[in-house]
């Protein structure tokens, strides 16, 4: 089974590891902030520093995560390198609160862990 991205849920009964166990037979992962998988490009920050809407700067913040943690843009904070990231978050489906149909750095994080 290739691993997914899930939307997490706020809604009474949500359980994140039956509804991952559900769709593909594999564990979850949350990637979601705070935690050391979130990205830390926030959509607000984005959006206040460039002047656009949430979906540009949510775009904006997915581009920036993608370039970061493949090396290709460089901030005070060290990315993971790809042995963590395939260690950590391999196999499974991750989760974050992005809702589905917009950009999400899980999406990267998918593609680094499982290549």
């Amino acid at each position: 089974m290739r691993p997914q991205r899930i939307v997490l849920s706020r809604r009474s009964g949500f359980d994140l590891q039956a509804m991952s166990r559900g769709l593909n037979g594999l564990p979850a992962q949350s990637v979601a902030r705070p935690g050391p998988w979130g990205n830390p490009f926030s959509i607000d920050a984005v959006a206040a520093e460039l002047s656009v809407n949430r979906a540009e700067a949510q775009a904006q913040a997915v581009a920036r995560h993608r370039s970061w943690i493949t090396g290709t843009l460089m901030t005070e904070l060290a990315p993971p390198s790809r042995e963590k990231i395939k260690a950590d978050l391999g196999g499974k489906n991750l989760a974050c609160w992005c809702p589905q149909g917009t950009p999400c750095h899980v999406e990267t994080l998918l593609e680094l862990a499982n290549d």
